[in-house]
């Protein structure tokens, strides 16, 4: 079998990228927008499909109820202090078919922020690019009038979109642009002028 081509990859992802794109057209930022959806992605590695659901939504109502319990989730992801005065997620448990809660995310945060992780800065480097997807829907926009017979033939694949897709390849980054996430202990108090000599000896 041949390995998948970057448009193989946008093609597999197509639905989680219409999520992406509804979730942006209801307000929500971009980051949260990738970060949600990487989540449920991660959700469906573990055999919970919400994606298929969550496409299908159109009542708006429904849709900003879902960015809430998302954002609650998110919220519950990035405490550190081991809270449970969580929000409930009602409309996200009745899509998981009861299968999970918030205390479901605060026990498992560990784990999913290395999962959400993962996929941002691997599959995710694809789904949330938009100059790929303009691509992607240019050329299907031209195999689909090449099938009607409005061309003379079926259009090439475009270079971006016929590269070998390799999740393991870095993605480029200027020193500068680096972000370091550090979390403290209450229990072990430490000043302001300590963290600074750690990281400018």
């Amino acid at each position: 079998m041949a390995p998948p081509t970057v448009r193989d990859i946008l093609a597999f992802h197509k639905i989680d990228r219409a999520v992406y794109e509804k979730f942006i057209a209801h307000g929500m930022e971009l980051a949260m927008a990738r970060n949600a959806v990487a989540l449920f992605m991660w959700l469906d590695q573990l055999g919970i499909d919400m994606i298929s659901q969550i496409v299908q939504i159109i009542n708006p109502t429904r849709i900003f109820k879902l960015i809430n319990e998302v954002d609650s989730v998110l919220h519950c992801l990035r405490q550190e202090d081991g809270s449970s005065n969580y929000t409930e997620i009602p409309l996200m448990t009745s899509l998981a078919r009861n299968s999970l809660n918030i205390r479901f995310f605060n026990f498992h945060k560990d784990v999913i922020v290395r999962g959400l992780a993962y996929i941002l800065d691997g599959v995710g480097r694809i789904v949330f690019d938009d100059h790929m997807y303009e691509l992607l829907r240019a050329y299907e926009a031209d195999v689909a009038a090449a099938r009607a017979g409005l061309s003379a033939g079926m259009p090439p694949v475009p270079l971006g979109l016929a590269v070998i897709y390799d999740p393991t390849a870095a993605v480029p980054s200027i020193e500068d642009a680096r972000s370091m996430f550090i979390t403290f202990s209450k229990g072990l108090p430490i000043r302001r002028e300590e963290i600074m000599e750690h990281f400018t000896e």
